[in-house]
């Protein structure tokens, strides 16, 4: 009996022994040594560069995997019917401008006709209405001369920022409307870490917390800060956790990188590592 009951004590022991075990091979990436282990993409911001005009593409400066920088020109329109519609304005412009100008002068000469009653008093109030006319068509047409101006200069396509090229989207020879994409760029100057925090970890790691982050391509560690954390739970994604796991409430964190450079890839997975105060 005795025997019984000491076989029965070392097989509770055993017990929880491998539970702890068990806790400690799930838990202990997480947290051994102060250190929160995070897994999470590489995400970087793109742009989808277009025109503010119709026409026909002229020409592609750019291939795929170009550098560009801010101000670089990517592709230009066939300018031909942009740049007439640009004299047209010009010429209507100095019309309206000429037409205010003798407005002006015979206005003049009418209201000091009237004040000798010289001319009838109606005549005078015609005058004075031609003038505010050809004013204010001169200010429509110089806002005509302005759009015409906007649009020849949007006929070239410039980069809003650096970046390097993704997709070539279009080819010259094109009839395009305004707003459709040509080109699509990598902003690769701003890259973060898209992870998520467990609600137990949530204490554990705040806003403005260094961190360190690995790629599974290279040894290079990164660094980078803890720039935010969703206020609001939502269930762990499915690219990120295995299927026993995807239905834990998680909290999206962004973690900026600080020395991001050209192996850093969109959707790469990396680790991150955050020394805790715990």
């Amino acid at each position: 009996m005795m025997l019984k009951r000491f076989f029965y004590f070392v097989a509770g022991i055993g017990v929880l022994v491998a539970g702890a075990l068990l806790f400690m091979v799930v838990h202990g990436d997480s947290r051994s040594n102060n250190v929160l282990t995070l897994y999470g993409n590489i995400d970087i911001r793109q742009v989808n560069t277009a025109f503010r005009v119709d026409g026909r593409l002229a020409d592609m400066k750019k291939e795929e995997g170009d550098r560009v920088k801010k101000g670089d020109v990517l592709a230009t329109l066939d300018d031909d019917i942009i740049l007439n519609r640009l004299a047209q304005a010009r010429a209507k412009e100095a019309q309206a401008r000429a037409t205010l100008d003798n407005a002006v002068i015979v206005n003049k000469r009418k209201q000091n006709l009237c004040r000798t009653k010289t001319i009838a008093t109606a005549e005078c109030d015609d005058s004075r209405m031609y003038q505010q006319t050809s004013e204010a068509n001169l200010a429509y047409a110089r806002s005509v001369l302005e759009e015409a101006e906007i649009a020849a200069a949007d006929a070239t396509l410039v980069s809003p920022e650096d970046g390097i090229v993704l997709i070539r989207i279009l080819e010259p020879g094109t009839m395009i409307k305004a707003g459709v994409p040509v080109y699509t760029i990598s902003l690769n100057k701003n890259m973060w870490v898209r992870a998520y925090l467990k609600e137990t970890d949530l204490g554990r790691v705040s806003i403005g917390m260094p961190v360190q982050i690995m790629t599974d391509s290279s040894d290079k560690i990164y660094h980078g800060h803890i720039g935010f954390i969703s206020p609001q739970a939502e269930f762990t994604p499915k690219n990120i956790e295995t299927a026993s796991l995807r239905t834990d409430l998680v909290y999206r964190t962004r973690i900026i990188i600080d020395n991001p450079d050209d192996a850093l890839k969109q959707g790469m997975p990396v680790t991150v590592s955050v020394k805790t105060n715990d």
